[in-house]
């Protein structure tokens, strides 16, 4: 399951021309401990596994538009993994993706004004990478 894990992560960045990651697990070493620990055992027991499944350590393979969108009060997925992902796309200098944050928005939202701005924001992806030139 780990080694399937890893190779769909790194085929994943090569396959897509955009994506969009909705309140996004970017490192499971600081997730859920009791969900993750089932499926991954510990960080401190099998670091590889940790790293073959964390989204972040494959940023730098990141060729295709991302479009990132959390809320900034989410108590599943913490804010801060986009936070550690956004900084890690800085500092490789990617520029192929978006942030868009939700200030009042939970893990699940509740606020029709951010469900339509997210989907929004989705379309808008899509139909920027996705639509066939002419």
């Amino acid at each position: 399951m780990k080694a399937k894990a890893a190779v769909w992560l790194t085929s994943l960045v090569l396959l897509f021309a955009a994506g969009a990651a909705l309140r996004p697990v970017t490192d499971w070493a600081h997730y859920n401990h009791p969900y993750t620990s089932n499926i991954l055992n510990v960080p401190q027991k099998d670091p590889e596994a940790y790293k073959q499944s964390s989204p972040i350590y494959f940023a730098d393979k990141l060729q295709g538009a991302l479009l990132i969108c959390h809320g900034v009060v989410d108590t599943n997925v913490h804010f801060q993994d986009t936070v550690r992902l956004v900084q890690r796309l800085i500092e490789l200098r990617k520029e192929n993706w978006q942030l868009a944050i939700y200030p009042v928005e939970d893990h699940g939202f509740v606020e029709p004004t951010s469900w339509a701005d997210e989907y929004k924001r989705i379309f808008k992806l899509f139909q920027d990478n996705l639509t066939l030139k002419k």
